[in-house]
This record gives structure tokens, sequence and C-alpha cells, in this order.
């Protein structure tokens, strides 16, 4: 579970070239407990390795929170994304996702990052010495 992948990788004494955060979950809502759960854990290993690269990667239907029509309504989302932004994490949604489900890249906010393809940017960040970490609520 992510949790041991965390605590595993705080216990190592060199960090990987970065960590790529992968959520995806059917759930709308998702992102209302999954962003405060990784700025939570970057402040966890930056506070281990200061100098950690860190992005996420958002891939399935919670990532229609970051349109912006969704994001105006949403303060605490709102304040998630600009809390990692301000920490130098990117935040990538699914173009092609986006696609199939008729969402437009201009429909996103300007603040996050319309990958073409969310696997295909989490295998980019990997090729780059990354380590993915799955958020999943379900192995909390």
């Amino acid at each position: 579970n992510y949790q041991t992948q965390v605590q595993n990788l705080i216990a190592t004494d060199s960090p990987p070239e970065g960590v790529v955060f992968e959520v995806v979950n059917r759930d709308e809502h998702y992102l209302d407990w999954a962003m405060p759960e990784v700025e939570r854990i970057v402040k966890l290993l930056r506070e281990k390795f200061p100098q950690l690269d860190v992005a996420v990667v958002t891939h399935g239907s919670e990532q229609f929170a970051l349109t912006k029509q969704n994001l105006g309504g949403n303060a605490a989302l709102s304040n998630s994304l600009d809390s990692l932004l301000d920490s130098n994490v990117p935040v990538h949604v699914c173009g092609t996702f986006a696609e199939w489900k008729g969402v437009a890249p201009e429909e996103f906010s300007e603040l996050v990052n319309v990958a073409a393809a969310g696997p295909a940017q989490i295998n980019d960040y990997r090729s780059l010495g990354y380590v993915r970490i799955r958020i999943d609520k379900q192995s909390r």
C-alpha cells in the first residue's frame, strides 16, 4: 500500500530521482480526499529529502474536479492545488480520458497540465527514475 511505500522511502538514505503520485478513481469527489493526502505526504518526504522532485498524475473520473467550473465551487480543493503548485509539484490530468468524456483541454484549470495520456505521463516520469506511488483510499 502507499503508506508502506512512503515509510520505506523515508527509511532510505538516498532519495529516488523523484516521486510521481498516481490518482485514479471513478469517484468524482475523490480528489477532495486525495489531494490533501498528497500534500501531507509531500511534506513528510521533503522533511527527509528537501530537494525531492514530485509530480501528480490524475487520470480517472476524479480529474474532472479540476475543470474551471468544478474547481470554482470547491475552495478546499482549489487551496490544495495551489499549495501543491507553490511547492513545485506539477499536477497533470489525462487528455485522452477527458476527450473520451467530451471535456476539452481548455475546460481544465490553467493551473493543471493536460497530458496527452495519464499513463504515458507516469511512464515518462518512471523512465526518469521516479518512483510511482498510487494513492488509493482502500489501501490506507
